[in-house]
Parts: structure tokens; sequence; C-alpha cells
């Protein structure tokens, strides 16, 4: 093999070398603990907007470089039972169910976002499915939004917005 031929392949391994951290670096700009800011959902016919949680809910999300995501989210100013979560009167435990969401699964990033492949949830109905998130990474700042769905409790057309604060 001549000179040029073996310094034409470093060039070529060093080249897909700087791709691949190119590509890790872009890929791990959302690895880390989130700590959720802001949800709101927009209707999309009349564009008025609801805080979801309120004002100030609370929520971490967490990406791992391994590939496995978490998100835990609250209403503000949640109730406590009155007893324990098997024993409470059952309107007490239904108000907790809807006032809190959380699930976790495995990530893929894509071209526009980000696709959760959903393994445990506190709603069982999306245990298996895939649920895709338009995603920005602004320096510490996470957008995360969802595509137009129809959403509770009306049934329109929402568009769900989360904002998030890197805290590692």
């Amino acid at each position: 093999m001549t000179i040029s031929h073996r310094l034409f392949r470093l060039a070529s391994a060093l080249s897909l070398a700087l791709v691949a951290a190119v590509s890790m670096a872009a890929d791990s700009s959302v690895i880390g603990t989130w700590l959720l800011q802001t949800w709101i959902s927009t209707d999309a016919e009349s564009g008025a907007v609801v805080n979801v949680f309120g004002e100030h809910p609370t929520g971490y999300l967490i990406y791992t470089a391994g590939g496995h995501m978490a998100v835990v989210l609250m209403m503000e100013g949640r109730d406590k039972l009155s007893g324990d979560r098997y024993n409470s009167p059952v309107e007490e435990r239904a108000r907790a169910f809807s006032t809190h969401v959380a699930y976790s699964g495995t990530y893929e990033l894509t071209s526009e976002g980000i696709m959760h492949h959903v393994k445990a949830s506190s709603f069982q109905n999306w245990v298996g499915t895939d649920q895709f998130r338009y995603t920005e990474v602004v320096g510490d700042i996470m957008t995360i939004k969802t595509p137009p769905l129809k959403a509770p409790p009306d049934g329109k057309t929402k568009v769900t917005t989360l904002v998030f604060k890197r805290l590692e």
C-alpha cells in the first residue's frame, strides 16, 4: 500500500470519526434531567390557551445516554389522600389519577424530534405505543410539543407544549 493510499484511508477514517462525534454531540443535547417550567394546551380552532396543570406544575423528564426516558408530571397544589392509595375514597383516588401523568420507556431521536416508545405508564392505554414529540433545545431550555391531537376533556384538537429547564 502506498503512502498516499494510507493517508487517504486515514483521512477517511478521521472524517467518519468526526461525523460520528458531531452526530453524538447533537444527539446528546437532550440527555440529562429536566425540570418542568410550563405545560400549556392550545386549542387549534380558537387559539385558547389553558395551563394544563396550573400556573406552577411540577415535573421531571429524564433522558439517559443509553436510550431510556422517564417523565412524571403533577398539577400544582394536589390534595393529599385521606388514607393510603388503596383505601382512600375512590373520588380522591380518581382526582389524584387525573392530576398526575407518568410514563417511561425508550426513546429515539428523529429529524423532527423525539419518539417515545412507552413501556410503562400511569395511563395503561399508552403502554406499547409510540408517542412523537417535536423537540427543540436552546441552551438549557427544552421545548416539547405534541402534534395536533384530539384531547380531553372536550375532544377538541389541541397542541400541547411543555417547557423544561435542564437541571443536569
